[in-house]
């Protein structure tokens, strides 16, 4: 016989046929902030008197030009998405540290687009491993749906998160939180899928929650801070009863309590 805390998860989940998550600060984070792995690029390839808080500063400043100028890692335009963090990368280190050579910054923009490949760059939110597999147990396919370059599949892959499919952003040419993206998903189901029976999972506002809404899905934010929650009013385009400080934090709810979409 069914348990209890299953039978609410079903009928929690009983309306989706798909639920799909975001990804940085949704299911992985950074294993260490950017700074910390520039400055370990950097000394790994020889150099000296790297300061992370340098680092730190320009990162940001640099990272908003080149979403600016160049959005979603330069699709569209005449360069790829390697240009594009190659290009962000040397551009913070010129700005933060000056003695450094052009073919040194080079040898360290290649080495971070390598290493961020790579498992030792990120770590899983807690969590994550068991909703998957509570959402699976319940029949429903898992996607992705992420505004990110082509390495994903490769950093899923290693990160050991099974999927039924991937959409990144820079591989469909569309963003979050256009609609067409989450449409886009959809048509990569193995059965069809309507908006109204798919759930979006992030951690970003308008980017994961309102844009879903907006393509007719459900959506949740997990991973808010309880500063973030004291932002949500009432009468916004986010149900506060939909936001969750983890995942901790939504499995309870799933097993414990009756969810309103």
């Amino acid at each position: 016989m069914m348990s209890i805390n299953s039978r609410l998860v079903s009928k929690n989940l009983s309306r989706f046929k798909l639920v799909t998550f975001d990804v940085t600060d949704t299911l992985l984070k950074f294993s260490r902030p950017p700074e910390i792995q520039y400055a370990m690029a950097a000394r790994h390839q020889g150099c000296q008197n790297i300061e992370e808080k340098a680092l730190a500063g320009c990162f940001r400043t640099h990272f908003k030009r080149m979403a600016r100028d160049y959005p979603n890692f330069g699709k569209g335009s005449p360069y790829d998405w390697r240009w594009w963090w190659r290009t962000l990368v040397m551009d913070i280190f010129r700005d933060s540290h000056r003695h450094l050579s052009e073919a040194m910054l080079s040898r360290i923009a290649d080495q971070l687009i390598e290493d961020y490949e790579t498992r030792d760059c990120w770590t899983k939110i807690e969590f994550a491993d068991q909703l998957i597999d509570l959402v699976r147990a319940q029949g429903k396919q898992v996607g992705i749906i992420s505004n990110f370059d082509p390495r994903l599949s490769y950093i899923l892959e290693a990160m050991q998160i099974p999927t039924d499919f991937i959409v990144t952003s820079y591989d469909a040419g569309i963003q979050k939180p256009c609609r067409e993206i989450f449409d886009f998903a959809l048509n990569l189901c193995n059965q069809r899928v309507l908006p109204s029976e798919a759930l979006h999972i992030g951690n970003t506002p308008q980017l994961d929650y309102i844009g879903a809404q907006r393509a007719g899905w459900a959506s949740i934010l997990v991973n808010v801070g309880s500063e973030s929650q004291q932002g949500i009013s009432l009468d916004s385009e986010i149900n506060p009863k939909h936001v969750f400080a983890n995942f901790r934090e939504f499995i309870h709810v799933l097993e414990t309590d009756e969810l309103k979409w």
